[in-house]
């Protein structure tokens, strides 16, 4: 009887603490939503710099620089168990460029040369993944993951409006408007991330996340548009252009790209 009990007693230490391990494994949260301001750099490589042809390099050459490009994404991941997320994030990458240019370098110039240029384009990423969260203490957590990812380039708009202009009657002397369109296209491969978080309270929490990616890419090939002369009398003369320029097709790490989000927990 002794015996008997003493197993009955030993089993059900073993299975209580069993069930306390599994209690102990069950997540905390079930879902979390993230909204992130990413990089813009990391995602305008050189594959997407030869897609554009002329007009990046054609940009780069001179002028009063601004940029107002925006990337923006938002992430639900929903637990499996307590240190294991899967993820989807949805993003999308606003690229906005222009640049001013005036060669008036004094007042006593009687002539001027003034360009003005926009480069515009849309990038949309959907990226699935998992996640591991590991070094949990108190207010703080670190976590790694893998992703698959497939982004959408949007055609490239351009503009370029020259103008050779006298200061003195306020006049045109020469010109073009250039409106062009550079073909888009994709990327698609595996990367990883790791990242960690603070959290503000039960709920909230702010972090930052870095990843990179191996993909195999196909942009660019086409740049075509219509350019218009200025100064002749209406109807102005316009000229149609359609060329190759240099296209990417092949395999290629991405940049590191940071991430900045705030999540809420529930």
């Amino acid at each position: 009887m002794k015996t008997k009990s003493f197993i009955s007693l030993l089993f059900a230490s073993v299975t209580t603490t069993s069930f306390a391990q599994l209690e102990k494994q069950e997540p905390k949260y079930k879902w979390s939503i993230s909204a992130a301001i990413n990089s813009v750099e990391a995602q305008v490589g050189d594959p997407e710099h030869a897609s554009w042809g002329y007009a990046y390099a054609n940009f780069n050459n001179f002028g009063d620089k601004i940029n107002k490009s925006l990337s923006l994404s938002i992430t639900p991941k929903y637990f499996i168990n307590e240190n294991m997320l899967a993820r989807f994030e949805f993003g999308l990458t606003n690229i906005n460029l222009s640049s001013y240019y005036n060669a008036q370098t004094s007042s006593s110039n009687t002539n001027t040369i003034i360009e003005y240029q926009t480069i515009e384009q849309k990038i949309y990423r959907y990226i699935p993944g998992i996640q591991w969260n590991f070094l949990r203490k108190k207010f703080i957590e670190s976590y790694c993951g893998i992703t698959v990812s497939y982004l959408h380039y949007n055609h490239m708009a351009y503009t370029n409006r020259f103008e050779g202009r006298n200061l003195q009657s306020n006049t045109l002397t020469g010109g073009f408007d250039d409106k062009a369109i550079a073909i888009g296209g994709f990327a698609m491969g595996g990367g990883a991330f790791m990242g960690g978080n603070i959290y503000l309270q039960k709920h909230i929490s702010v972090g930052a996340e870095f990843s990179t990616s191996l993909l195999y890419y196909e942009i660019g090939d086409t740049f075509s548009g219509v350019s218009t002369d200025l100064i002749n009398p209406n109807p102005s003369t316009t000229q149609i252009y359609s060329y190759s320029t240099t296209s990417y097709k092949g395999f290629q790490f991405s940049k590191i790209l940071s991430s900045f989000n705030i999540s809420i927990w529930f």
